[in-house]
């Protein structure tokens, strides 16, 4: 499968049958473009972008909010997250056996339920940003407890962007590594997920 980043905590998972988009609101609020095409899956963590959806959206399914789905055998998990000035849900999806944690732009640290419906995670996508998102510390200390396979981090500084925002190289420096390569798109297979060690995957955001 394929995982492209759009900026913010917007992401396309792809396998040879199914198409699915994360938050692709989030990029154009953010004075980012943003992608421009339609998906069998679309789940939002801020069930406001809901509003955004065209009535003549080629959208199969939309997942907006907690509950339990089950998509063309794509597994999806939702729980609450309620914070002061958030109301969002953060998500387990699974695809081809592979586990993905979505944070969205969560602005706090994970309460016991919502670690727990993220146990078993290979990937996740964590926001780093800080401002009205949590920052590196609070990303490094999610990482830590869900201890996943693969991290991808979001919401941070770009080109383009309208919003201020932390930098890459802070939450690199926290997870103490001064370089890492970033890659135009994420190819994935479950035989990557084998190593023991934890991996952080760069993206370049996709114009």
């Amino acid at each position: 499968m394929y995982i492209t980043w759009y900026g913010q905590s917007c992401f396309r998972i792809q396998n040879a049958q199914q198409n699915v988009l994360i938050d692709p609101y989030g990029p154009r609020k953010a004075g980012l473009r943003g992608p421009n095409f339609g998906a069998t899956i679309t789940i939002l963590t801020n069930p406001e972008d809901k509003k955004s959806i065209k009535k003549d959206s080629k959208e199969n399914f939309l997942v907006t909010s907690p509950g339990e789905y089950e998509i063309s055998g794509i597994f999806v998990y939702g729980t609450f997250f309620i914070r002061k000035n958030k109301n969002l849900t953060v998500y387990q999806v699974e695809i081809d056996n592979v586990r993905f944690g979505i944070l969205g732009e969560i602005n706090s640290s994970l309460a016991s339920e919502e670690l727990e419906n993220l146990d078993g995670i290979d990937v996740l996508f964590v926001p780093i940003g800080g401002g009205d998102m949590i920052g590196p510390e609070k990303a490094v200390e999610i990482i830590n407890s869900i201890e996943p396979k693969i991290i991808i981090p979001c919401c941070y500084n770009i080109p383009k962007i309208k919003i201020k925002l932390g930098s890459l190289e802070k939450f690199l420096g926290e997870m103490g590594i001064k370089k890492v390569e970033k890659l135009p798109k994420l190819t994935l297979r479950r035989n990557d997920l084998s190593s023991e060690e934890t991996k952080i995957v760069v993206l370049e955001p996709r114009a």
